[in-house]
């Protein structure tokens, strides 16, 4: 009796863990997707606390030569926690481009661009409401061929709105240059407003579709240059950390036809990173 007892006991245990496993893999699925979800979100927030590595592999066509191009842009997004909620925004971009000839065949004909960077302070803000203002700037870093030649620097402000479906921005910034250091005796001191509108949609499971143009104005040239933009990214959680990967595309429908291209097609990756400097703040 009591070995039958053990058996059946034996039996009834073995049976439970086995019911119990998938369980365990649906929980742990089901805490991955919820936790995509919270990355997206403030992933897709410009004022987010979460530092990330974003790279973005851009290829422009059209250009009034035949000629194309890409880009190359590494630009990491560091927030600094400050102690009473608020936090200071530091994001650089790091350029590489290459430009290719109207057959499609790649010369010498490539550099680092000037480097620019944002420098913002984001107020800690009622929930719902997205604030930051601060600098933004362009350094003459890059290559022969692929720099301004000149410091530039002006003010910029971030307004917008979050909600658990979508989230609105209003991103604008003015640059004037400072310090031009061209060779050329006709270059104009940089004198250029942006505008970055943005509309992202929360779908869930890590999923967003979103529109977010960047409208600008070069007084020197009186010239506007006015994209449409769309993307669609994805974020999911591998090995712990949450990765966003995205698709985006511009078509130009108002630009200076001399030297911009008709679209951009663009391949988006950010890994979410701890940042090892928060401490400094």
């Amino acid at each position: 009796m009591n070995k039958i007892l053990r058996k059946t006991t034996t039996a009834i245990a073995l049976l439970a863990s086995l019911i119990a496993l998938p369980t365990m893999a649906d929980q742990e699925q089901m805490d991955k997707k919820a936790l995509a979800d919270k990355a997206a979100k403030e992933l897709a927030n410009p004022n987010t606390a979460l530092a990330s590595l974003n790279f973005k592999f851009q290829y422009y066509g059209g250009y009034d030569d035949g000629g194309s191009s890409s880009t190359v842009l590494f630009q990491p997004s560091m927030p600094f926690p400050l102690d009473n909620g608020d936090k200071i925004l530091f994001r650089p971009a790091i350029p590489f481009s290459m430009n290719y000839d109207k057959a499609g065949e790649y010369g010498d004909d490539s550099g680092f661009g000037d480097i620019s960077f944002d420098l913002a302070y984001a107020p800690k803000t009622e929930a719902g409401s997205i604030m930051a203002f601060g600098v933004f700037a362009q350094l003459p870093t890059g290559q022969e061929g692929f720099t301004a030649d000149q410091f530039a620097v002006g003010p910029e402000m971030l307004l917008g709105k979050l909600s658990k479906e979508r989230i609105f921005i209003f991103f604008p910034n003015h640059l004037w240059g400072v310090s031009n250091q061209s060779d050329n005796p006709n270059a104009k001191d940089i004198n250029r407003t942006s505008v970055q509108i943005g509309w992202v949609e929360l779908l869930g499971n890590g999923w967003t579709v979103a529109s977010s143009p960047t409208l600008s104005y070069d007084w020197n040239e009186d010239q506007a240059e006015i994209p449409l933009n769309f993307q669609v990214s994805k974020t999911v959680i591998l090995g712990n950390r949450p990765w966003k990967f995205g698709l985006e595309a511009n078509y130009y429908i108002e630009k200076d036809e001399r030297t911009r291209p008709d679209f951009m097609i663009g391949l988006n990756i950010t890994p979410v990173v701890e940042n090892k400097l928060a401490g400094l703040f």
